[in-house]
């Protein structure tokens, strides 16, 4: 989603007078800049930013699915492995009660042991130096995996852990990669509102039980309504080969999986050299704006820059040339817009990063962080344009004229799409992340389909 809304300082820093320094930022490697930060010190939270997950503790206790807290002020705390499995035992339908006998580092009398014996039967759950360990912290990254292994999205997992293009080439993924796509793709994951950004955390940190509540629920959606078409899109992956050119760009955006989606970041923590951000993590155009920023600009003089930070004047600037987005390939930048091909090149709401075939790579806050996702199951009514980059193909152009009466790089009017998560019968729909002004755009529910 787009960054429109700056300061007057942020937009003169984003003029074409950062590129001497942002030279020297290309030196780090996507692997240093990867680094998850830690919530803010000091930072005191506020409960009620965690009354979205209320209705749905409320609703899991009443299909007896859960026995824990209800209240926002509980929900706040980070969640446990236990956690996970006491959901996961009657979502999933696991074995429950003592095992008997210890086993591992679960003792004889624990009540979620035979839960957890068959959760690490079946690969749900992990077991560094063979402990099970129950009451440890629950990372984002452990209860991506667990749910959508339990909900029969391995197929989709055990194709992006293959992620290569179209010429075999392999790519250097993060921890947790195939699953973090996947749980996006499925809806399981959230994103706060930009009030709450400082609440948002990397996959590899600790998943609070007020997410973890709300990924239950989502998930007892899906077992009754099926795997969404999202992600049965992600069993049929497949990307041409990429211009070698652009090999290191695709590297980077691949690199930053596992981010959540920020209203006005562009970094991987708080410390942007554009402005500060409330915690690590991009908004769709900051992706594209990092990507593009940290490369080794010395050696990548094939690829052009696109204008500035935001989805404004990355659309309408000087750089590249505007084509039609089903000719993106790998490296070219999608746009979409309220009303599709209609929407005025500077009411642009989001953007992403082409893999071809009509695959994506972007910061979505529908998809609550960086994902894949293919256009038809994404937001195909909102489909703008795509513009190329290479030079001597997307040679630097005349800037294009905003149209008559097109307003100034404001937040827009449009809205990014947010995946419709299936429901129990009879139970209503979990609370959905709300609107966020954000910083990459507005959220508003995607059309049906």
């Amino acid at each position: 989603m787009t960054s429109h809304r700056r300061s007057p300082r942020r937009r003169a820093i984003v003029t074409t007078t950062l590129a001497a320094p942002l030279i020297a930022i290309g030196s780090l490697t996507a692997v240093a800049l990867a680094q998850p930060a830690p919530d803010e010190p000091g930072v005191t939270v506020d409960a009620s930013a965690f009354r979205f997950a209320e209705k749905a503790a409320r609703d899991l206790r009443r299909a007896r699915a859960w026995s824990g807290p209800t209240d926002a002020a509980s929900l706040a705390r980070d969640a446990t492995r236990r956690d996970l499995v006491v959901l996961m035992e009657r979502v999933v339908r696991m074995p429950r009660g003592r095992l008997g006998t210890t086993w591992r580092d679960i003792a004889a009398d624990d009540p979620r042991g035979r839960a957890a014996q068959y959760a690490v039967a079946r690969r749900f759950l992990t077991t560094p130096g063979g402990a099970v360990g129950l009451d440890q912290p629950l990372t984002g990254s452990d209860a991506n995996r667990a749910w959508t292994y339990a909900l029969r999205m391995k197929g989709a997992v055990a194709r992006m852990a293959r992620f290569r293009d179209g010429a075999g080439r392999r790519y250097s993924l993060p921890s947790g990669f195939a699953t973090s796509i996947v749980a996006r793709e499925a809806g399981l994951r959230r994103n706060y509102p930009s009030s709450d950004d400082v609440l948002e955390r990397h996959d590899s940190q600790p998943l609070r039980l007020a997410d973890l509540v709300l990924m239950a629920h989502r998930a007892r959606g899906i077992r009754r309504a099926g795997v969404p078409s999202s992600v049965r899109a992600l069993q049929r992956f497949r990307i041409p080969a990429v211009d070698p050119q652009f090999v290191p760009t695709i590297q980077r955006a691949l690199s930053q999986v596992g981010n959540p989606y920020v209203w006005g970041g562009e970094w991987t923590d708080t410390n942007s050299p554009l402005d500060p951000q409330a915690a690590g993590g991009f908004d769709c155009s900051g992706l594209v704006w990092f990507v593009w920023h940290t490369g080794d600009r010395a050696v990548e003089t094939s690829i052009n820059t696109p204008s500035g930070r935001t989805t404004y004047t990355m659309n309408v600037g000087n750089r590249g040339r505007r084509i039609a987005w089903q000719r993106a390939q790998a490296g070219d930048l999608v746009f979409f817009g309220d009303r599709g091909r209609k929407t005025p090149l500077a009411q642009a709401s989001h953007m992403s990063i082409s893999l071809g075939n009509k695959w994506i790579i972007h910061s979505s806050g529908g998809r609550g962080g960086v994902s894949i996702s293919w256009l038809p199951t994404y937001w195909p009514k909102g489909l703008m344009n795509a513009r190329t980059f290479l030079v001597g193909d997307g040679v630097p152009t005349v800037p294009d004229a905003p149209e008559s009466g097109a307003p100034a790089p404001t937040t827009p009017v449009a809205a990014e799409p947010v995946t419709p998560v299936p429901q129990p019968p009879g139970a209503s729909a979990p609370q959905a992340p709300a609107p966020a002004p954000a910083a990459g755009g507005s959220q508003a529910p995607q059309p049906p389909g």
